[in-house]
């Protein structure tokens, strides 16, 4: 048997005293002392006047009780349960006068109407239940206007009224305290249970979104309706069992092993599975991981999930675990489908574009046979076919880095030569847009590098600059060394312009694909928004940082900090 068997028994007791009104309680606990009070007569031998008196007393008590129990008092105000324990105090009168007011201990009775009236009443309370003490001390000389024992008279008329006093003013502070935290109890109460509403009501809503909660062994207890519309389960049918039912196990086998986490040879494989589905969530973490959804009755398809702890509870670590699913399958195969595209089209672009520039080299060796405006003419042609060229570049690039498929091919190189490249490439467009394009590169800056992929950085970076300088400005390149965050050697290079300048709140997004600044749509500055995108991909391949600073009518600089190199230091001292 256990412990707790004992206390059990008591378990309806318990719960039939739950159930008596707040006002009827108060009255039992009376009720009870004073029956056992009548008990003590015979038994201790207290003798006994006027037994109609007691008896009074005795029926006094069982109206207060009958009208503790039936009236409405739910529909009066609070002050009239005060009636209750005055009466009461008149069955104490009663008592005490069936006995001759011999037995003086009945007195202490009225302690509990005492703290009856100042639990009930505050300040009216406390001055009621001293009145009322008061009127029970002064009993015996106010009916025979004499009193037996005159000592114990004055003791009782001095000590009983003050106690009575110190008693209903302590009560009463409690009882203010007890009402203002059950009145904050239940603000927090209907506020919790509006959030609780709330949230269920969301969770219920989100439909585009499957929630799932389980417990820390990964059982399912919540289930919504994005879920079951994912899934094709019901929530009965679901909650209960295991969050791995919906996963494939060899993925969740390949993210342990990604994870170093192997099975013990007694060790449940369900576990370690879970552990590498939970990831970093198992820490206090975030978890985000794309993975195939076992739907039922269909083929699987492809969830993003995103996977935290629940909110924990009192005396407990936490209650296990929160699954936020979003459908990406239809995402992915729109993904698949442009990049197929755009690498088909750039492709089929490619090939005719590099034919058409070759031909207009042959056109060119033979231009003794040609007009100064057929010349012009053919120029005007190559010009925008290497523009077409450089745009389907870009393009291949952009489904390159999109397909993870873009790499780089570090060697010992220089940002000096590098950017003094970019700078001849670029003399004729300054020169054209009356702009003046200084190099402040002074020595030479050695890093590993790709030089193909950083000339097509600097020069996107560059020709971005001219385009939004306006003539009589200037564009300054310049390429350093510097340090690293952690230290080690660095290259540094700055592009800084003075031209329009940038809004603040554009530059967060200048690196995002086909983004194109307010001031270069107001300006009619051509581009399509992919150069500096194209140039941050590579900073990044390289593990480089790229940083914008921008002041609307001043001018804009980006700074490029990439891990440098000691192979020219090297070089000069051998």
């Amino acid at each position: 048997m256990s412990v707790d068997a004992p206390l059990g028994r008591f378990a309806p007791v318990r719960a039939a005293w739950a159930r008596i009104d707040t006002v009827l309680k108060r009255q039992v606990v009376f009720g009870v002392l004073y029956a056992v009070s009548l008990a003590l007569v015979p038994l201790a031998g207290v003798p006994v006047a006027s037994g109609w008196f007691i008896v009074a007393g005795a029926l006094v008590e069982l109206l207060v009780l009958a009208a503790a129990a039936f009236a409405p008092w739910h529909r009066w105000p609070p002050a009239a349960q005060d009636v209750l324990p005055i009466v009461s105090a008149l069955a104490i009168v009663l008592l005490e006068r069936g006995t001759s007011f011999t037995a003086i201990y009945f007195t202490s009775l009225v302690l509990l109407p005492v703290v009856s009236l100042a639990w009930n009443g505050g300040w009216r309370g406390i001055v009621l239940a001293t009145i009322t003490a008061s009127a029970v001390v002064a009993a015996p000389r106010l009916w025979h206007g004499h009193v037996v024992d005159q000592q114990s008279s004055i003791v009782r008329a001095v000590l009983i009224p003050l106690i009575s006093l110190a008693l209903a003013s302590f009560v009463a502070a409690a009882a203010q305290g007890q009402r203002s935290r059950n009145a904050r109890l239940q603000e927090l109460t209907g506020q919790l249970r509006t959030s609780r509403d709330l949230m269920a009501g969301l969770v219920d809503a989100a439909t585009e979104q499957a929630i799932v909660a389980t417990d820390v062994q990964g059982r399912i207890e919540v289930f919504n309706q994005g879920a079951e519309r994912l899934t094709g389960w019901a929530a009965g049918e679901a909650v209960g069992h295991s969050i791995l039912e919906l996963r494939l196990p060899t993925e969740l086998d390949v993210a342990a092993a990604e994870a170093g986490l192997r099975p013990m040879p007694d060790e449940d494989p369900a576990s370690v599975r879970l552990q590498g589905l939970l990831g970093a969530a198992m820490d206090g973490g975030v978890q985000v991981r794309d993975w195939t959804l076992l739907r039922r009755g269909e083929s699987a398809g492809t969830v993003r999930v995103t996977v935290t702890r629940r909110l924990p509870q009192p005396s407990v670590r936490h209650t296990g675990y929160l699954f936020v699913s979003t459908d990406i399958t239809e995402q992915l195969e729109a993904e698949r489908a442009k990049d197929q595209f755009l690498g088909y089209v750039s492709h089929e672009l490619r090939t005719p574009i590099s034919s058409l520039l070759g031909y207009l080299e042959l056109l060119g060796l033979d231009d003794g046979n040609l007009t100064d405006e057929q010349r012009d003419y053919l120029a005007v042609v190559e010009r925008n076919a290497r523009r077409l060229l450089r745009l389907v570049e870009d393009l291949l690039l952009t489904a390159q880095v999109d397909a993870g498929r873009f790499t780089v091919a570090p060697e010992p190189t220089d940002l000096r030569t590098i950017t003094a490249g970019a700078l001849r490439t670029a003399a004729p467009q300054a020169r054209a847009a009356g702009v003046d394009l200084v190099d402040g590169t002074e020595a030479e800056v050695p890093l590993d590098g790709d030089a193909t992929r950083l000339g097509q950085m600097v020069d996107n970076l560059v020709s971005n600059a001219l385009k939004f300088t306006p003539r009589g400005g200037t564009v300054t390149v310049r390429a350093a060394p510097g340090t690293a965050e952690d230290g080690g050697p660095a290259a540094v290079l700055t592009v800084q312009d003075t031209g329009v300048g940038i809004p603040g709140d554009e530059v967060r997004r200048l690196t995002d694909r086909f983004f194109r600044a307010s001031t270069a749509t107001e300006r009619r500055i051509p581009g399509v928004g992919l150069g500096l995108s194209i140039s941050k991909a590579i900073i990044d391949a390289h593990g480089g940082t790229l940083t914008i600073a921008s002041v609307v009518g001043e001018g804009t600089t980006f700074t490029v900090r990439l891990p440098g190199s000691a192979w020219g230091e090297g070089e000069t001292a051998g």
